[in-house]
């Protein structure tokens, strides 16, 4: 068991984390670009093995001593150990002094990173690769003192490592690239990417370039523009001999590019733009750092990325209303899913700043005046709505309409939008007689609702004792609070609904809206999810299925298991464990394919928010078929929902084509749909089938990606199908 424990966790952590080690310098957790930059770290034979043992000690060190798996396994804790060790590698010769150093240089970038990261984590700023500056400002200002310890001339002579390592015939090839007649901008380009891990050779550079545009066409686009703003800078500025050295593009300006343009900001046109205009920025800031630090003789190193890059962060995240420059709410370690999860979420999950409010009432209303409305929803009282029941004639009454029992909507029950406590009743006033109202006591008979601190609701107009609730008291959503009646500035019978900040009877109204709820558009009804109803618009409330909601309660420490057939005809099972995270976010987790897929249940609607782990797995089909399903009442389950575009990626040309200019312009979008295929009792459902697809459309012209047909019985989903060109499975439930 002990060597299976071992097993495991070096596969589990310490691999990922001393890989991650090497792609996170681009700001990437991509294990396909780590095992390539460790290759290209070797052709500095001593320099790549430097860096290797720096990044292991470092590791074991962290894993053995209980540091945050989360931070060691995307290589936070590891990177600037690496750098430290083939800064030294490049350095200095190899020997006993020299090999004591490193493992101190390990423990002493370790210790920034774990300190600094913790100290500026706290303001939400990142750390970078400011250890890795001080731990090298540890080696060299001392080096003279250390006897044992030389200089190395393998940086300039660093064909005779090459020579060593391959023969003659890869010298052959690194001298043929190296002495390639190619323009003088590509060349230092190239050369630029390759000091970023303290080389100054074509091959390097152009492989450390083909990997990035592999790995992320916006990534690669930035250090193209990194590149030329900080050489046409120099060469307008005319400090070309102090700025543009190989190092100093790379590690700084190239490096200020793909962190502000990419990473930490959200790719966009902006962020492009402030990627340009920092390269002046970092220009002057290494130009001063050098002249302060020349006195002692400290290198510089990519200290003026460090400083940029934090500095610039604190400054976007001090702003009071961020507009068009958006930092990245949650690291993906990818700028296509940074900015294709963003531009996805900023819609769909805009309701996670919103508490739900439901229709307070039964059956369909119209709303007869809306947001500013023009006869009363005016000024600070202008975000209301006013609701009232018509028949097909768009009459709001019968008979001669002269009597408020006449009204359809009076005497109807008025709920409660939402959980919360009564914190105000007006009941004393009575009706008005139709077409008469009653200025003194303008809003009538009312209620207010608290439901959280500095949030409530007023419904005015109600029938006089027809309260059934009192002051104090707790409502739930859907509770019955009175009727609808004809109390106050009311001509006729309706309902007037409202949403403020304080308790005050007629306080000022806030422009907030609906949870869900349902639209009659053209006899049909179409689902509406947080959104404010125009005025004319037939709503009504949406009430839920007891299958769809029993099925899709996925409670933490819940398992479900499914068995299906894998593309070698073995049937195979996963189970997923559901579980909460130190953020109350929900999960599933499944432990054979390390693969978690995050999701929210609000009682009104089951979606998924984010997927991590094995594209392969059966729980990433499971997220694809049922991205969002609504639980409610069945004719109006149809959904609709956008995806983004790196979850349905494929190898076709026009996606990577697209990701060039997808922070300026998106052609191709991803939609989602689900709706139910067949039911056997809507009032009292045991078996329901439901039907999903996905989506691509370019340039307006759609293709279908997938389909999942999902069956739900038993209060649990029995079995889900997911098909598509490359793919079909069929799982089914074997929970016992």
């Amino acid at each position: 068991m002990t060597y299976q424990k071992a097993i495991g966790t070096f596969r589990n952590t310490i691999l990922p984390a001393m890989l991650n080690s090497y792609s996170v310098i681009f700001f990437f957790n991509n294990r396909w670009l780590a095992a390539v930059l460790m290759v290209v770290t070797f052709f500095n034979f001593f320099a790549g093995l430097s860096g290797l043992v720096a990044v292991l000690v470092t590791v074991f060190l962290a894993n053995s001593m209980g540091f945050d798996k989360i931070q060691l396994k995307k290589g936070l804790y590891s990177f600037n150990a690496l750098l430290a060790g083939l800064g030294m590698g490049t350095f200095f010769d190899p020997g006993f002094v020299y090999f004591s150093l490193l493992l101190l240089a390990a423990l002493v970038s370790l210790i920034l990173s774990v300190t600094l990261g913790s100290w500026l984590g706290k303001y939400g700023l990142p750390h970078l690769s400011i250890p890795f500056v001080i731990t090298f400002w540890f080696i060299v200002l001392p080096s003279a003192q250390f006897e044992n310890l030389g200089l190395t001339q393998r940086n300039i002579y660093w064909l005779n490592e090459v020579y060593a390592i391959g023969g003659n015939s890869m010298l052959t090839f690194f001298q043929t690239i190296d002495a390639l007649p190619i323009h003088k901008m590509l060349d230092i380009y190239l050369r630029s990417m390759s000091s970023i891990f303290f080389q100054s050779n074509l091959i390097s550079g152009l492989i450390i370039a083909v990997v990035v545009l592999i790995s992320s066409r916006i990534a690669f686009s930035l250090t193209v523009l990194g590149f030329l703003s900080a050489y046409l800078f120099a060469q307008f500025s005319g400090s070309e001999a102090a700025s543009i050295t190989y190092y100093n593009i790379g590690a700084n300006y190239i490096m200020v590019a793909i962190a502000i343009g990419g990473f930490f900001v959200v790719p966009s046109q902006y962020s492009y733009l402030w990627a340009v205009l920092l390269v002046p920025l970092t220009s002057l800031i290494l130009l001063f750092m050098s002249k302060l630090l020349g006195y002692i003789q400290l290198p510089v190193f990519s200290l003026p990325f460090s400083i940029v890059v934090i500095l610039f962060v604190y400054f976007l995240m001090v702003r009071v209303n961020p507009s068009k420059l958006k930092l990245t709410p949650i690291q993906y370690y990818s700028p296509e899913i940074n900015l294709y999860t963003f531009n996805n979420n900023k819609e769909r999950l805009s309701h996670f700043l919103y508490f739900p409010f439901y229709m307070p009432f039964w059956g369909e209303w119209t709303v007869t005046q809306g947001h500013d409305g023009e006869h009363t929803h005016k000024g600070d009282w202008g975000k209301a709505f006013d609701f009232m029941i018509k028949d097909d004639k768009q009459k709001t009454y019968k008979s001669n309409g002269l009597l408020c029992e006449n009204y359809y909507c009076y005497n109807k029950p008025i709920l409660a939008p939402a959980d919360g406590i009564v914190e105000e009743i007006i009941d004393n006033i009575d009706d008005n007689e139709i077409g008469k109202v009653n200025t003194v006591n303008n809003w009538g008979n009312t209620i207010i609702i608290r439901h959280l601190p500095g949030l409530y609701t007023q419904m005015s107009h109600l029938k006089k004792g027809s309260f059934k609730v009192a002051k104090g008291n707790f409502v739930q959503k859907g509770d019955l609070l009175a009727l609808c009646g004809n109390s106050g500035r009311s001509p006729e019978p309706h309902l007037h609904f409202q949403v403020q900040v304080t308790p005050l009877l007629g306080a000022r109204t806030i422009d907030y809206p609906l949870a869900y709820y349902n639209q009659n558009k053209d006899s049909k009804l179409e689902l509406v999810q947080f959104s404010k109803p125009a005025e004319a618009s037939l709503v009504s409330g949406i009430s839920s299925n007891a299958l769809l909601k029993a099925a899709f309660d996925i409670m933490p420490d819940t398992s479900l298991k499914y068995s299906y057939l894998n593309e070698k005809g073995m049937e195979v099972a996963e189970q997923w464990i559901a579980y909460t995270d130190a953020y109350n976010n929900k999960y599933l987790y499944c432990k054979e394919t390390e693969s978690s897929a995050y999701y929210v249940n609000d009682g009104s609607m089951f979606y998924f928010t984010a997927f991590y782990g094995n594209k392969k797995s059966l729980l990433y089909y499971f997220y694809l078929s049922v991205y969002k399903v609504f639980l409610g009442n069945p004719d109006s389950v149809d959904v609709r929902d956008a995806m983004p575009l790196n979850i349905i990626r494929n190898k076709k040309t026009s996606i990577w084509l697209h990701d060039f200019i997808a922070p300026f312009y998106n052609y191709i979008h991803a939609g989602y749909s689900i709706k139910v295929d067949s039911i056997d009792n809507p009032f009292d459902t045991e078996l329901l089938v439901l039907k999903s697809e996905i989506q691509v459309s370019v340039m307006g012209k759609a293709r279908n990606e997938s389909s999942s047909t999902i069956t739900l019985s038993s209060k649990h989903i029995k079995e889900f199908t997911y098909k598509s060109p490359q793919t079909t499975i069929k799982a089914t439930c074997v929970n016992s």
